[in-house]
């Protein structure tokens, strides 16, 4: 085997360099890496059809897909390396991060060099928010349970067990009781504890500065779980939080998807396929545009619903089906809805799917059964400089339709530049969107 490595690099929904890659190597990575993807939320409903490598038949191009970050792998007897960086540079997802999860990415995390592979570097960052999310998540201790014990002895401890008592207190004098008392809910705490090590060893922790409240949920942790323990699915799910330690849901669920990943990775060594680490950037651009808008219409208002809430369209009918839109506010009985796309937005025609335009005015009829819906449409991230005003209509289809603010819109971001801009592109956005549900 060639043991000389052949790195390919690409930006996402960009086209690969054809001179520096085939279609054979693009197909054998995607096909190998396709597991690899990590999401930071349980509850993101990806879509399973969204791959690492497609083929664009307009263009008649390899195209990346909407994921970041690298993979090592075998081909024909040759090893390659693939990283696929974010089309609006590293800046603009630092900043959809820290919008996110509230903090602030160091400049120790965020940095990079020439000599730290992008899969590392990636990895890097999402040790960097699982200590913010458990830092965030230490408000009142680690989480406990109430558990039951038994005391045999001369004094009572709770209550009384008569029955049992009879005997040991002919013979010794002692008796039996019972009470209650808690202790850390050891599920929880054994996922917290393995997906540290994990972090430790796998996502170069050590170099990140950890917050107090971080250091001391890992040492009330180390104080009561000291090797690991193995957990199945239903334990995870089995997992009940009382309403004070409900902080503590985003860092578990964060945890356990660790967990899985180091679990398959270790299978995909066994079978020599590689390695790889990737983040979906669909997730990161909808996740970001709802704590935008979380923050920028709460103060006008405008509540978010459920994330993910369901509605279900011909419920009880063998063809019934979900309707779970991205981006849902309410205020009183008025109602927006928009969807998050992570898709190129140049204003061509073709830019927007057939089946993403049908689908959201599927979302906005079915609430116009029940609300006033004030603004709807889709939301990108804009790869040119519009005249925003061409893209919005103030009426649903046409003149005669229902009068609401129907738009394409989102946050201009130029593809492979610095985006010095970002806050100001933002800014802007978020004064159209405050605009059309006024």
């Amino acid at each position: 085997m060639d043991e000389s490595l052949k790195h390919i690099t690409a930006f996402d929904c960009l086209p690969f360099d054809t001179e520096a890659v085939t279609g054979d190597v693009l197909q054998e990575f995607m096909q190998s890496q396709s597991k690899n993807v990590f999401w930071f939320s349980a509850e993101y409903n990806a879509n399973d059809e969204s791959k690492l490598v497609e083929y664009d038949y307009r263009s008649n191009q390899w195209t990346a897909g909407r994921f970041v970050g690298e993979a090592d792998f075998e081909c024909d007897n040759h090893r390659y390396r693939i990283t696929i960086k974010p089309r609006f540079g590293e800046k603009v997802l630092f900043r959809m991060l820290e919008e996110i999860f509230n903090i602030r990415i160091t400049t120790s995390a965020s940095q990079t060099s020439k000599s730290v592979d992008w899969q590392h570097y990636i990895k890097r960052i999402i040790a960097f928010i699982w200590l913010q999310k458990l830092a965030n998540a230490n408000l009142h201790g680690v989480p406990k349970t109430q558990v039951q014990r038994e005391h045999k002895g001369q004094t009572i401890r709770g209550r009384l067990d008569v029955r049992r008592s009879i005997k040991p207190l002919h013979q010794n004098s002692e008796v039996i009781s019972s009470y209650r008392e808690k202790q850390v809910d050891e599920h929880i705490a054994q996922i917290i504890f393995q997906a540290y090590q994990i972090l430790k060893s796998d996502f170069d922790m050590g170099k990140i500065n950890i917050p107090d409240s971080a250091k001391d949920a890992i040492n009330q942790i180390h104080t009561v779980v000291q090797n690991k323990v193995h957990l199945s699915e239903s334990d995870y799910r089995n997992i009940k939080y009382k309403d004070i330690y409900l902080s503590w849901k985003p860092v578990v669920d964060l945890s356990w998807d660790i967990i899985k990943r180091k679990q398959f990775s270790l299978k995909q060594d066994k079978a020599k396929q590689g390695f790889g680490f990737f983040i979906d950037m669909a997730e990161v651009w909808e996740q970001y545009l709802r704590a935008t808008l979380k923050k920028h219409l709460l103060p006008h208002g405008w509540r978010s619903k459920n994330e993910k809430e369901k509605q279900v369209a011909y419920k009880g009918y063998f063809f019934q089906r979900e309707l779970i839109p991205d981006l849902v506010f309410q205020k009183e009985n008025e109602i927006a809805i928009w969807d998050a796309k992570y898709k190129q937005m140049k204003g061509r025609y073709y830019d927007v799917d057939r089946s993403d335009f049908f689908q959201i005015h599927t979302y906005i009829q079915y609430q116009l059964n029940h609300k006033t819906v004030k603004a709807g449409g889709l939301l990108y991230p804009i790869s040119c400089s519009p005249n925003f005003d061409e893209y919005k209509s103030p009426h649903l289809i046409n003149e005669e339709g229902v009068k609401l603010n129907f738009s394409v819109d989102g946050i201009e971001l130029s593809e492979g530049e610095d985006n010095e801009k970002h806050v100001q592109a933002e800014a802007a956005f978020i004064n159209r969107i405050i605009k059309s549900i006024s």
